[in-house]
């Protein structure tokens, strides 16, 4: 049933074939999928929260040497 669902959106692009195949496959290592996915997402996460950390420190820095001549 989901395979025939995404099949349909995805007419055209993919076929019904590959689509199953996939969504077997799916079935079949999903658990695997989502563990490498949440690792993925867990290490975006931690160079988002670097980026923002080093964007306000730069921004700190900025506004004292503003303030202090």
């Amino acid at each position: 049933m989901l395979s025939k669902e995404i099949a349909h959106k995805v007419r055209g692009h993919i076929s019904e074939e590959t689509v199953s195949e996939m969504v077997d496959q799916f079935f079949r290592h999903g658990n695997t999928f989502l563990l490498l996915e949440l690792i993925y997402l867990r290490s975006e996460v931690k160079s988002l929260r670097e980026e923002l950390q080093h964007r306000q420190d730069n921004k700190a820095s900025t506004l004292r040497e503003l303030l202090v001549p």
